[in-house]
């Protein structure tokens, strides 16, 4: 379907003023829950087709997740979109303020490969939830999940109200060439320049879920063999293919080698043969496999190391002997490739994780409570966790985002209805009384009474 006909399509339909009845969105948002229950094995085929995801993390990484989604906006949407009452100076009486919520419009939906179902189906719940009408861009990297999201949008919606639209590079840039009234874009950052500056030609407000090097910070007072396991499971988790994942390490050179070995020890419990480990993921194509194993050319191969490009697969892997100058520190790795490094004070990290773009994430494992509200005070990032990693994504009470080169904007839960509808200020005066004091001729006593209000 033409790009310019589905947005003519969609705008007629948000001009109806259909979609700013609550009781639509809601149908709307049951409908599209029910439906990805009856479709799960599908979506779990499909996932398992595109990126070789087991039907564990399958569920517990992306259909679980836009499930709670959904039953966050369903339980709570009514409460959200009520105006609310706010306080009104003395200098405006006699008015009454309300803050109240409308729908930017027509809304662009980008999502990226790595939670293909999870990253295209959770923003839209929150533009539905707003009273918006979306085109979805799924990626044309994973195509089976790509076709199973088309056909569950084709069962809830109308393409006048959500459409899915597939294809590569040329369908992005004909999508972008288009007039919108909000973007969500979940991927790189060098892509997300790209959107930013589509989006900038319409002052078209834009969501930026991006990426990053997101540093993992473990001190010798921490819990090793606990920091250990959790840093495994959340570097493995998808292969690594995750935004919040921790991208490079840094461990107190006390306890290097002795942590070095609790990792190797974690990743043989959980994968004692990743090449054929349903719970092991693949990695997207076989470009993705070349580039990973380009990274480990200047660095030590402390373990793993192993790829195979025609069957998409990358080993769990731990580099020793890293610098801030190796290849794999100068981009995001976004595979299961985790460059050790060695620290000897906590400060001097700091700086290092400042001197750098700011994260998405940042994580630091110790037990020293002075050593925690040191580095969540004095690092920057968009989110942050204390002896864990990657767990802060689940939770629909947080906002998540990121900021600078991670990001802009914020979303789930309460903040994804937020972020997808605008904040309208209302003020309503009576006409049954008419102070004279705001009208010409002005007299000094007032001067002096509006500068005792307004002071």
């Amino acid at each position: 379907m033409d790009e310019e006909y589905i947005l003519k399509a969609q705008t007629e339909f948000f001009n109806s003023h259909i979609t700013l009845e609550t009781d639509i969105r809601l149908k709307h948002l049951k409908n599209l829950k029910q439906i990805i229950k009856k479709s799960e094995k599908q979506i779990v085929d499909a996932l398992l087709s595109d990126l070789g995801k087991g039907s564990f993390e399958a569920y517990s990484s992306e259909i679980g997740l836009v499930q709670h989604e959904l039953t966050t906006h369903i339980r709570n949407l009514k409460r959200w979109a009520r105006p609310k009452r706010v306080r009104t100076p003395l200098h405006a009486f006699p008015s009454l303020s309300f803050v109240t919520r409308q729908p930017y419009g027509r809304v662009l939906i980008i999502s990226p490969f790595n939670y293909p179902f999870m990253l295209a189906l959770a923003p839209l719940v929150g533009a539905v939830s707003a009273g918006n009408v979306v085109v979805i861009k799924p990626s044309e990297l994973t195509p089976k999940t790509s076709e199973i999201i088309a056909e569950i949008i084709r069962q809830v919606f109308e393409p006048k109200y959500i459409a899915v639209v597939q294809g590569g590079v040329e369908a992005s840039r004909k999508l972008l060439a288009q007039k919108w009234d909000k973007i969500f874009f979940t991927g790189s950052s060098r892509v997300g320049k790209i959107v930013m500056e589509a989006a900038t030609r319409h002052v078209t407000p834009v969501v930026l879920e991006l990426g990053g090097k997101n540093p993992v910070v473990v001190d010798k007072d921490a819990n090793l063999k606990i920091a250990a396991r959790r840093i495994v499971w959340g570097k493995l988790l998808n292969a690594g293919q995750s935004c919040v994942a921790p991208d490079y390490l840094y461990v107190h050179n006390e306890v290097k080698e002795q942590f070095l070995q609790l990792m190797v020890n974690s990743i043989k419990q959980f994968f004692s043969d990743p090449h054929n480990n349903r719970d092991y993921t693949g990695i997207v194509n076989e470009a993705a496999v070349r580039r990973l194993a380009g990274l480990l050319n200047d660095v030590t191969v402390y373990y793993g190391g192993q790829s195979n490009t025609e069957k998409r697969f990358m080993g769990p892997t731990l580099l020793t002997n890293v610098t801030r100058d190796s290849a794999v520190m100068q981009e995001e790795i976004f595979g299961p490739v985790l460059p050790v490094i060695g620290f000897n004070e906590l400060s001097e990290v700091v700086d290092e994780i400042n001197n750098s773009e700011k994260p998405l994430a940042a994580y630091y494992f110790s037990e020293n409570r002075i050593n925690q509200k040191f580095f969540l005070r004095f690092t920057f990032s968009g989110d942050a966790m204390i002896n864990d990693v990657v767990l802060h994504f689940t939770n629909h009470t947080l906002p998540f985002g990121g900021v600078g080169n991670s990001g802009i904007g914020s979303y789930h839960g309460k903040r994804s209805f937020d972020v997808f509808s605008h904040e309208r200020s209302v003020m309503k005066t009576s006409t049954k009384l008419d102070i004279p004091l705001r009208y010409p001729p002005y007299k000094k006593w007032i001067s002096k009474l509006i500068r005792f209000l307004l002071r």
